[in-house]
């Protein structure tokens, strides 16, 4: 049992590691060891909003942990809202509930495995060498503990501001980079709030939207972003595979060129009875198109497409897309289109967002608010993140940041290194996959992580074995020498 694996994190992602090692790991010659972080939860940021309006943008049937049953988080949801159905989009609140019921679960049926686990509400800030093997783990208080494999699973990177942003807003409350912490706060700092400007308009952006005019009815948001548009929506059923897809994939591997992909995914989506059946279809081979793509035609999607490909592909469930209908029939929500060019303070402190539109963005105006959150989406920059455990993996040449900004740099495994024991998975992998993020991808790529542990630590304990069997042989033959 001298082994010890060290899995951090305190979201979904770790949520999954730590189930499949514990439900599938029986008898592991191993300790495992969860630092789970000062939450102590399993719900991370996404599954941790108490807000039922805040809706999985996946149907219920594609939520299901590692379980062979598809409709576990199903039966489980239905204890709450009997008329569930698989085709809905239940409250990201009661997908935290089920993780960690989940994960108690597996917990409570190591012992029976002959798995040893404990679980740390410890901050792991650093990962190093450590002289002897394997790694040196600190967390935030100073204090050192031993790993021989990790598993890194903090999910996405902390939201960065702005360049154009004065920094006296930030401390004066008025921009805030973590809305989601922001709401959560029990008291919170304005009682009045008439204009609220969101910079972003996607999946989380229409969520703080619809928490900001719950909690304050008089007030009146502004989505801005490069292109002003919203996520589209699900349709109101889930979609047939469509048709065609076998021909447009080979078409896809023929010759990976970004601009003829654009060309056959546009004009498949033109000929489906629904475009998004195309979108959903292309989803389980988007890692290996991703992969195929020369480097040159990654950084032009990332520049070019990647705000289309978000519209189409990350969308709002029906009911959210009605009410943000409704908002912006009573002109309580309103998109921009433009570029963010400044945000200074100005009169008691009011945020003035100077931003310019137009063809060639050469139409500048001034508007003032009493708050802005940002929603530019999840950052996975490990090239200028402060998170300082991702800094110290890449300060101590553990890992190597990504260089388009996605994460770090992985194997098809999701290890960080060839001689290294480290692993990680989620969002800091976009860089390998692209599409790394959401239940069904984590929940594959958690299953891969546990089976090369189970097989290197089967290994290590054949080579044990296979020592101790040569150190008995070799006393035997001195005591007849």
């Amino acid at each position: 049992m001298g082994m010890k694996v060290a899995i951090i994190g305190g979201g979904a992602a770790a949520a999954f590691v730590i189930t499949e090692l514990l439900e599938h790991g029986v008898g592991m010659p191993a300790e495992l060891h969860w630092y789970s972080g000062r939450r102590g939860g399993s719900r991370g940021v996404a599954y941790a909003t108490p807000v039922d309006e805040h809706l999985l943008n996946v149907r219920a049937t594609a939520m299901g942990l590692n379980s062979p049953e598809p409709t576990e988080f199903l039966d489980f949801a239905r204890q709450q809202l009997p008329d569930a159905r698989g085709g809905d989009f239940l409250p990201r609140r009661l997908y935290g509930d089920y993780l960690e019921a989940r994960v108690s679960r597996a917990f409570e049926g190591a012992s029976f495995r002959g798995i040893r686990v404990s679980r740390l509400r410890s901050e792991i800030e650093r990962i190093a060498p450590a002289p002897d093997g394997g790694y040196l783990l600190t967390d935030a208080g100073g204090y050192p503990s031993h790993a021989d494999i990790v598993v890194v699973a903090t999910g996405a990177l902390p939201a960065r501001a702005l360049p154009q942003v004065d920094e006296t807003l930030i401390d004066a409350g008025r921009y805030v980079l973590d809305p989601w912490q922001w709401l959560s706060a029990n008291t919170l700092p304005f009682e009045k709030l008439r204009k609220v400007l969101v910079v972003g308009s996607g999946l989380s952006a229409v969520d703080l939207t619809l928490s900001v005019t719950e909690r304050w009815p008089q007030v009146r948001v502004t989505l801005l972003s490069r292109r002003g548009r919203l996520p589209a929506a699900h349709s109101r059923d889930a979609q047939l595979p469509a048709e065609g897809l076998a021909e447009l994939l080979e078409d896809l591997h023929e010759r990976p060129e970004l601009r003829r992909w654009t060309h056959l995914v546009r004009a498949a989506c033109e000929e489906a009875d629904d475009w998004r059946s195309v979108i959903d279809s292309l989803r389980h081979a988007t890692p290996r198109l991703w992969q195929s793509l020369p480097e040159a035609d990654r950084r032009r999607f990332l520049r070019h497409l990647r705000g289309i490909w978000e519209i189409g592909r990350h969308r709002m469930p029906p009911q959210i897309a009605r009410r943000v209908l409704e908002l912006q029939a009573d002109r309580r929500l309103e998109t921009r289109a433009g570029r963010v060019q400044s945000v200074r303070a100005g009169r008691h402190n009011r945020p003035v967002l100077r931003w310019t539109q137009g063809p060639q963005h050469d139409v500048a105006q001034d508007s003032s608010y009493d708050l802005v959150l940002q929603a530019v989406g999840m950052d996975t920059d490990a090239r200028a993140t402060s998170h300082a455990l991702v800094r110290s993996l890449v300060d101590n040449g553990l890992a190597r940041a990504d260089a388009q900004g996605l994460g770090l740099q992985v194997d098809a495994g999701g290890r960080l290194a060839p001689d290294q024991r480290l692993w990680t998975l989620g969002a800091l992998c976009r860089g390998r996959d692209w599409e790394s993020t959401a239940i069904p991808e984590i929940r594959q790529q958690a299953r891969a992580i546990a089976l090369q542990l189970f097989r290197e630590l089967a290994g290590d304990a054949a080579r044990e074995s296979s020592r101790a069997g040569e150190r008995r042989t070799g006393d035997v033959v001195d005591l007849h020498g």
